[in-house]
This record gives C-alpha cells, structure tokens and sequence, in this order.
C-alpha cells in the first residue's frame, strides 16, 4: 500500500542535506496510535535476530529544489509530495488518520500543512517489472580488515553480489508478513537506467550510507515483487532507502 502526502508551506522550505531521520521522526510523530508508534520505533517486527520496521518512504520532492553545499542545506519550493508504503495496512491507516487531524507536520526546522493524502495498491501480476527509486537502495556486507577489525562494504547493481543480497531481503520479509517462504526464492534486480549520477551518499544520523537511485528491472515470484513495492529493496527501509515505484 502507498500513502502519498502532499505538503505546503508559504515559503520555501530550507533542510538539512541529509533529512531522512526528519521524515522518520515525522512519520512516527503521525501516527494517531501512540502505542503502534513506540512499537515500530523501539521493537518493530521480529525475524530471527533482525527487525523489520515494515514500511520505507521516498525523499521530499518539490517543484524545484537548491542545493547549498557549503553549508549542508537543501530548499525546496512547496507543494511537496512524499510517499510512504507499507505491507501492513494498518500502519498507514494510522499515519494518515492521524496527519489528517492535526493538520501540520513538522519537519525539522520546518513546518508544512498537510494539503492531501491520497492512497494507492499497485498490484503485481508479473513475473518481471521495471521500478523507478524513490530513495536509494542500499545493500552491504560486513567484512574484516586483516588485522581483525570490521568495514562496511557497500555492493553496486552492477555487481551480481547486490542482486543475490536484494532477493535475500525480500525473502525474509516475505517471512515475516505472510509467515511462509514464497513459492519460488529466484529473484533478480538489474539496472536499467542507472549512471553514477545515481550514486548517493548519504549519512543517517552521523552513519555513512551509500546507495543508488535509477531504473530497475525486477525480475521473480510476484509476491517477491509485491513486497519490493511495499516494504522497500535492500536494507535499511525505515531510515528512508530503498522505496520504489513501478512503471508502467
């Protein structure tokens, strides 16, 4: 399911350059249910030794947008859309209820009135779809140093390692919402129009995060593809990566 939330303010709106812990603050803020909002923020759905959040949303976008490197801050002209998807129903039954009431939101030094809320259930009959990202998707390992300690290591698409870790992902969260593996585990994810124009690196409350935006071709079991619109690809989904939209 797709909440897309339309914002206005009357003048433009100034951000830090790396805003995703904003929206996350926002969207937990939303929530009409303040017990639903304290789960997802300190617990979240459990799957052996990982949490899931189960929901991803997309970067701000406006109008027009200026970006001021120098000092690390971003302004966008309203009205702004942002787009927040889920599996689970509830949770965005719970956002919007409870954005629509108090009418305003708050986004770090900003504050926005909520103009619209519109919802959306793309529904995935393929086997093969074409998303475009709406935030990066990342995907990484661990790895060790030779003197012992550890490294982030963060894949691109073009290396087949980020295909196998996506398919991964979405096969554990198939787990976790419908409480069975998917009928088949084959997935794959190419890029289409992907440049290094493409290649964001982003920082989650003093945490580097590298990532990608761009086309992808999806490729797999449709249930497998249907949690890639909803949950998100690759890690880190409720931090703000990895939320998509299918093509026509």
């Amino acid at each position: 399911m797709q909440l897309t939330i339309t914002l206005t303010a009357p003048e433009p709106v100034e951000l830090p350059v790396h805003y995703g812990h904003l929206i996350q603050g926002m969207i937990y803020r939303g929530m009409e249910n303040p017990l639903l909002s304290r789960y997802l923020h300190e617990q979240g759905f459990q799957l052996e030794k990982r949490r899931f959040k189960l929901f991803t949303f997309s970067r701000l976008m406006g109008q027009k947008s200026h970006l001021d490197r120098a000092n690390k801050k971003i302004t966008l002209i309203p009205p702004l859309q942002l787009v927040i998807c889920s599996p689970i129903p509830f949770i965005l039954q719970e956002l919007g209820t409870g954005l629509l009431r108090q009418g305003q939101v708050r986004i770090g030094p900003a504050r926005l009135t909520v103009k619209e809320i519109s919802t959306a259930q793309p529904h995935v009959e393929m086997d093969r779809i074409q998303v475009r990202m709406l935030s990066p998707i990342t995907v990484y390992s661990t790895m060790p140093y030779a003197d012992g300690r550890k490294y982030t290591y963060f894949y691109s698409p073009f290396e087949p390692k980020f295909s196998e870790l996506v398919g991964a992902n979405l096969v554990k969260k198939h787990y976790l919402i419908h409480g069975v593996p998917p009928l088949s585990e084959f997935f794959s994810i190419k890029p289409v129009r992907v440049t290094d124009a493409d290649y964001k690196i982003t920082t989650y409350k003093g945490f580097t995060i590298k990532g990608w935006m761009g086309t992808y071709e999806l490729q797999g079991d449709p249930a497998l593809l249907q949690i890639a619109l909803s949950a998100g690809l690759g890690a880190k989904n409720s931090q703000g990566y990895g939320c998509c939209l299918m093509e026509e």
